[in-house]
């Protein structure tokens, strides 16, 4: 989760933040002229804090880009709605070989993109090989095990692995695998693209006011005739929370997203527009820089671990709506291991130990915040009371979006509050992010795992039993435990609230965003 990106190197440590500056700009729709939302017809208006900047599904990053892409985009398969499977998407059924490596996908016939050309086999290949040969960007580790694609006829994609996997399928999920129009891209080119592709979703890109609103419309060449209900969706940027809320109340938005939890609760009363807190992916957890002089002391870090308590956290920040968690692994995958307790403070343990590395007096921190994030200010102030039990003075460093994100990238920082939520239905994305250092610097803990645990990693990556992959996690959230770089804090549901009269708003548990039936 987690902005306009280069490559996954580069950007992943040298990312952004999610808000958008400079001079705002029109944006003409992919295939379509530019104009204005139509006064007639289901028109839905979803407020949320920060506008996308970047719709290349291959060379995007941050949550604000991605759960739009399902409604523009789909693939041979897709999670289901729940988050608990994989479903059929635009292939109708697959076949895989004996050994595991080759899955042979039957895709539907009569599919078309949304300005009206037909899919062909071109199309396929091209959004594959554009996945693949892309080896420095943000989603390639899900693309890294195909060793090739082939595409025989329109109907026909035939997938072949490097080894095995039980990822396979939720890796094939991926919003970047879903099927573009490679006649449009070769048409505007890759900075043109950023701007939205062409699929064959319920909806396309209508028009885009960087840092004001993003409009789609209505798909009219979508296979499932009737659908989607609404003719557009306009993504509004409202930046505060208060007015986001004021906004929905008085009607001029139908949804409000990243609610604050007290809003919520207060909305659960209110005659108009109610709480629809979504099941989530979502997970916090404070990272320790291992390269500041006290952090890189296993006590010193373990000794933070033992004077933090989760669970005060929790439920001061989100008024019951979260639930404190002991792993950064999401509670709703299966290869959580909940066995695992959330941290609990134990301050006599955590003052002999800051004793024990000769820091008895006391020492200084520093938590880098971005500005402007209530929750991560709450969980910010919770944290400095909690340490300032053993000595710990934490200041708190706000900066505004981009400065934040570069003094990330830099690794300006000694505490940091982390976020994250799966695009895939599978802990490889995760780990991803944790154990392979380019990507983010061990998830901004600039932590090299050690070689047993990259075995275990590697070993987990492969392994096609679900029961020896359950071992291997657990194996791996214990040693993260151990290292104490990550203190996990809690896990909470998608923050949104509705008008009371839309009906058919979904948000899956991995973000993407389910429109084909949302209404008033």
């Amino acid at each position: 989760m987690s902005q306009s990106i280069l490559d996954r190197r580069s950007f992943l440590k040298t990312a952004a933040a999610l808000g958008i500056g400079g001079a705002l700009a029109s944006v003409v729709t992919p295939g379509t002229p530019f104009a204005l939302a139509d006064d007639g017809g289901v028109n839905i208006v979803i407020g949320r804090p920060v506008d996308s900047d970047n719709l290349d599904p291959v060379t995007c990053i941050g949550n604000v880009n991605i759960f739009v892409f399902n409604l523009i985009l789909q693939g041979l398969v897709k999670t289901s709605d729940d988050g608990s499977d994989i479903e059929p998407d635009l292939a109708d059924s697959w076949d895989v070989s004996d050994d595991g490596k080759t899955y042979t996908f039957h895709v539907k016939s009569g599919l078309k993109f949304s300005d009206g050309s037909d899919v062909t086999a071109e199309d396929w290949q091209w959004t594959f090989d554009r996945a693949m040969q892309y080896t420095d960007g943000n989603w390639y580790s899900t693309v890294e095990n195909i060793d090739k694609v082939e595409v025989p006829d329109d109907a026909t994609v035939v997938v072949t692995l490097k080894e095995a996997a039980a990822s396979t399928l939720a890796n094939l999920s991926i919003f970047m695998l879903g099927v573009q129009s490679k006649s449009y891209y070769d048409k505007v080119g890759s900075d043109e693209y950023m701007n939205g592709p062409i699929g064959t979703g319920p909806f396309k890109v209508k028009s885009w006011e960087k840092g004001v609103s993003l409009t789609l419309e209505k798909n009219t060449n979508y296979r499932t005739q009737g659908k989607p209900l609404a003719d557009t969706i306009e993504f509004r940027v409202v930046a505060d929370d208060d007015s986001r809320t004021l906004q929905l109340q008085s009607g001029d938005l139908d949804v409000a997203t990243d609610v604050p939890f007290v809003t919520m609760q207060q909305l659960e009363s209110d005659a108009n527009c109610q709480a629809h807190p979504d099941p989530s992916t979502m997970v916090y957890w404070v990272g320790l820089n291992t390269t500041n002089e006290h952090l890189s002391d296993p006590n010193v870090r373990k000794a933070l671990y033992l004077a933090t308590d989760a669970q005060q956290i929790c439920d001061s920040v989100t008024y019951g709506y979260g639930t404190a968690v002991g792993s950064i692994m999401a509670p709703t995958s299966q290869y959580c291991d909940k066995d695992i307790p959330a941290p609990a403070a134990d301050l006599d343990q955590a003052k002999q130990l800051l004793s024990d590395a000769g820091l008895g007096g006391g020492f200084d921190l520093t938590l880098l915040l971005r500005s402007g994030n209530a929750q991560y200010e709450e969980v910010a102030m919770l944290l400095q009371a909690q340490w300032a039990q053993v000595g710990v003075n934490l200041n708190i460093d706000q900066r505004e979006s981009t400065a934040y994100s570069d003094a990330r990238k830099k690794g300006e920082l000694d505490v940091i509050i982390n976020g994250w939520s799966d695009d895939i239905q599978d802990p490889t994305q995760l780990m991803q992010f944790v154990f392979d250092y380019s990507v983010t610097s061990g998830y901004y803990s600039f932590y090299e795992q050690p070689d047993d645990m990259q075995k275990l990693n590697s070993q987990a990556t492969i392994e096609t039993d679900v029961e020896k992959r359950k071992d291997l996690y657990r194996q791996i959230q214990e040693g993260l435990r151990d290292e104490y770089i990550f203190i996990p804090l809690y896990t909470t549901p998608w923050q949104n609230a509705i008008r009371r009269n839309v009906s058919g708003f979904v948000q899956t548990p991995l973000g993407n965003y389910r429109f084909e039936d949302l209404t008033k």
